[in-house]
């Protein structure tokens, strides 16, 4: 059971954490060096973990059975939950990593359209100490007539399939997702929308 509904879980990551952290400080006096935990999703090794674990533990359900691993403290990308509760489980894992974190969560819906649930989303990270957080929503446009907004199979006004579809996966902005490698394509597929 993930840390989202497991207040087991949640403590045992958390103290997972502050232990690392105390390997941090010991490392910092021993080499006079700024060492800090780092909350990452290392696009670059999101599916070769995987694969490495794979081969050396089997197929574990709920762990090895999927292309990647979800990032750090992060809600796992398929839970349905909201956008109030993603954000307060995740927030207190922002003060120790301080070596950099992110929170995200993912709108279905186009953001300039609903400016007051943006303010109450901003409002509910900063609350809660967020540090870096993120609004990701659909931002599409068609090749074909230039139309921008959330684009479902095909353009709204020229009924195009060729459209863009900007996605922002990891905190970088993306247009093409095919240049991901194909964990982070799994993962952004996977990804429940937020409300």
């Amino acid at each position: 059971m993930g840390h989202d509904k497991s207040q087991k879980s949640w403590n045992t990551l958390y103290e997972t954490i502050q232990v690392m952290n105390g390997v941090v400080e010991e490392y910092k006096s021993k080499y006079n060096l700024n060492f800090s935990v780092l909350a990452t999703p290392v696009e670059g090794l999101s599916g070769r973990f995987t694969r490495l674990d794979r081969r050396k533990y089997g197929v574990i359900e709920g762990v090895t059975d999927r292309d990647y691993y979800v990032n750090s403290f992060h809600i796992d990308v398929k839970e349905q939950i909201s956008i109030a509760d993603k954000i307060k489980k995740e927030a207190p894992f922002h003060a120790i990593t301080r070596g950099g974190h992110i929170t995200y969560v993912e709108l279905d819906g186009e953001a300039q359209k609903n400016v007051r649930a943006i303010i109450k989303i901003i409002k509910v990270m900063y609350d809660e100490g967020i540090g870096y957080g993120s609004i990701n929503h659909p931002v599409d446009t068609c090749h074909q007539c230039g139309y921008k907004g959330v684009i479902y199979d095909k353009c709204p006004v020229c009924r195009s399939e060729s459209v863009l579809r900007m996605r922002r996966i990891t905190g970088y902005l993306t247009g093409d997702l095919s240049t991901w490698n194909s964990a982070k394509r799994a993962e952004e597929q996977d990804r429940v929308k937020h409300c």
